[in-house]
């Protein structure tokens, strides 16, 4: 009995079919003729909602979510009735301690097992006043449970809600005194009758109190009563729905599908002034009471759904969290493990510095050089996200560099500071968290993989990193997204590198490649208009000497922009006295041509990282630049780790 069905129709014939045919089916029934009032239960409008016995609680919650209308669902066991789960009953089972762990999953029969009372089955032909009088002979938890009708020539079923009963019983005047008096103590929904002028009379359901948190009701308006707690939006386009619904002219089945209330929020001051104020979920259903004439009332119905618009967003942040591991597990599973593993360990060894600061003594600030030290690391680590397409990292990271960026330019650094950071950081922990019981899960599976490390207490392996591979996998992903064409050329393989200085070159040969693709390579038709092949070059070499290796990294685009470096020196206060002073600027801290911060370029953090890390190998960095034709870095690095390149 898998999936569901859903279509009108005029009688139940096909419902037996159906069923007989081990089917899921919604159905609605037909409605009754609009405006007219009937004295039996054979034109009330119902729902024939139908689903085998072994439809999950979810298949349920995902009916009662696509069609908030149902009262609830029969279940049928072949051509056999079992019982009804009421939509009221399914969000009480599942709102329970563990309700959702243990009926989601499982048939939604066993749901049966909190009803206790048999279920009400009235004959078609059973006149509205009687079905009113044995809906209320049910024990008070039942009196607002929906109902079935069976028709009196087929024998089918249809489940119809106690509040249409309750309307065709107004609309014949039927209900005594008693009777609303006993209605109105017994439901839960609030109920309320309003006139022509919006107020509503003195009798109501006990629960619209408790729903509006005020008894004092009688004799206000609805809107007056709303006013506080609703935006003027909201409250404008309902004041000119409850004029609509007292025009008679107007049918019921025009008016109905535009009512502006079938989901507000409304917002309660907290008893705290220092918190948010409280929002709760209300659902309004409007029914016209008519006279020969006129709209003489309007029944309106009010269900407190919060409870059920927050399962709503629960079950939706856990599917999307889902989702999200799915891609993590895939975005890892493509990334090579030695890459991943030294990835890992020095995002380990971030978030264990970060973590050490929000240990720091009360009172005691991080000092600067801290902070921009974990800035220009934090930087770094998001470059290396990108380029291994760790999309989920290095989101996380963007945001944590945009929080230590304020803390740098921050003229005195206090506890709220660090109190800003912390979100970021747990995020950045929970992904960490979420590796590691993916590789344990693997393991589970018998998958040869070895956890990489995720401290700054593991080791990191040594040997090639897949470098060569992971560039020119950079620069084509940053061609598509800055909308750049540029092919990465080298006749290097990773073996060729420099194992001592594997760490060294990987972390520049990224900034590199990062800058040519942001400053240097031009978009195709502006290398076009300059005479230049439409598809960039960015180039690799090696060369070795006696003392020292050579690395050349080159691009065939703009250069190094002269006039802009000067202009953003000056700004920044830096001394130019020759052309040798231009080139070295771009490798102080902060400095930056580009006119905007993007999740790519602009920090000014990049080059001085680079010219810290040679400096720390003793190395050297010298640019080469001719304007409009090429830019290319020498980088120098010592054959043993005792030299220093001269």
């Amino acid at each position: 009995m898998s999936g569901r069905v859903t279509h009108p129709v005029k009688d139940t014939t096909q419902l037996d079919n159906s069923l007989r045919q081990g089917k899921n089916q919604t159905v609605a029934t037909k409605d009754a003729p609009d405006d007219v009032a009937y004295s039996t239960l054979e034109h009330l409008p119902g729902f024939t909602t139908i689903l085998g016995m072994d439809a999950t609680g979810e298949e349920l919650g995902r009916l009662f979510t696509e069609q908030p209308v149902l009262p609830g669902v029969i279940l049928f066991d072949q051509d056999r009735f079992i019982g009804v789960i009421s939509q009221a009953h399914y969000y009480k089972s599942i709102s329970r301690v563990f309700g959702r762990e243990i009926y989601y999953r499982r048939p939604a029969v066993v749901m049966l097992d909190g009803v206790t009372d048999p279920q009400l089955i009235l004959p078609s032909d059973s006149s509205i006043q009687t079905a009113v009088e044995k809906c209320l002979d049910r024990p008070a938890d039942f009196v607002y449970e929906p109902f079935l009708v069976q028709d009196r020539l087929t024998g089918g079923y249809r489940l119809c809600a106690f509040q249409m009963l309750l309307l065709a019983s107004t609309q014949l005047t039927a209900l005594r005194n008693q009777q609303m008096e006993q209605i109105l103590n017994s439901v839960t929904d609030g109920l309320l009758v309003i006139d022509k002028n919006f107020r509503i009379g003195g009798e109501y359901s006990k629960i619209v109190g408790k729903i509006f948190e005020r008894n004092d009701l009688r004799d206000l308006t609805l809107t007056e009563v709303l006013e506080p707690l609703i935006d003027n939006t909201t409250r404008e386009q309902l004041q000119d729905y409850l004029k609509i619904l007292f025009d008679p002219k107007l049918i019921d089945r025009l008016i109905k599908p535009i009512n502006p209330a079938k989901q507000i929020a409304a917002r309660f001051p907290s008893p705290d002034p220092l918190q948010e104020q409280r929002v709760k979920h209300f659902a309004f259903n409007f029914e016209r009471i008519r006279t020969q004439t006129e709209i003489s009332q309007v029944l309106v119905r009010i269900e407190d759904i919060t409870q059920r618009i927050n399962l709503a967003k629960e079950l939706e942040q856990q599917e999307a969290a889902a989702e999200d591991r799915l891609q993590l597990v895939m975005q890892i599973l493509q990334v090579e493990p030695s890459s991943l593993n030294r990835f890992l360990s020095r995002f380990g060894e971030a978030l264990d510095v970060i973590g050490k600061l929000f240990e720091l003594p009360e009172g005691l600030s991080p000092s600067r050089e801290t902070i921009h030290s974990l800035f220009r690391q934090v930087h770094t680590l998001k470059g290396e996200a990108s380029l291994l397409q760790l999309t989920f990292h290095e989101r996380a990271l963007h945001q944590l560099e945009d929080q230590l960026e304020k803390m740098r330019a921050a003229s005195q650094l206090g506890t709220s500071d660090l109190a800003a950071i912390r979100p970021s950081w747990e995020t950045l922990q929970k992904l960490s968290e979420q590796i590691r019981q993916t590789f344990d899960q693997l393991k589970n599976f018998g998958t040869a993989a070895k956890t990489p490390a995720t401290t700054a207490a593991a080791p990191v392996p040594a040997g090639p990193t897949g470098l060569v591979e992971t560039l020119s996998r950079m620069i084509t992903d940053l061609s598509e997204r800055l909308g750049k064409s540029a092919t990465f050329h080298t006749a290097l393989k990773d073996s060729d590198l420099p194992t001592e200085h594997m760490d060294v070159l990987h972390e520049i040969l990224i900034h590199l490649a990062r800058n040519s693709m942001v400053h240097g390579i031009e978009k195709a038709d502006v290398r076009t208009a300059r005479g230049k092949n439409p598809h960039g070059l960015i180039q690799l070499e090696l060369r070795s000497h006696p003392d020292y290796h050579e690395v050349i990294f080159q691009d065939d685009g703009n250069g190094l922009d002269y006039d802009k470096i000067r202009s953003r020196a000056e700004q920044l206060g830096f001394s130019l006295a020759t052309e040798e002073d231009l080139r070295q600027a771009i490798f102080a801290p902060g400095f930056s041509t580009a006119d905007k911060v993007t999740d790519i370029a602009g920090r000014g953090v990049g080059l001085d990282i680079i010219l810290n890390s040679l400096q720390t190998a003793g190395g050297r960095i010298i640019p080469y630049s001719q304007a409009g034709a090429y830019c290319a870095f020498q980088i120098l690095l010592p054959k043993t780790s005792a030299q220093v390149v001269a």
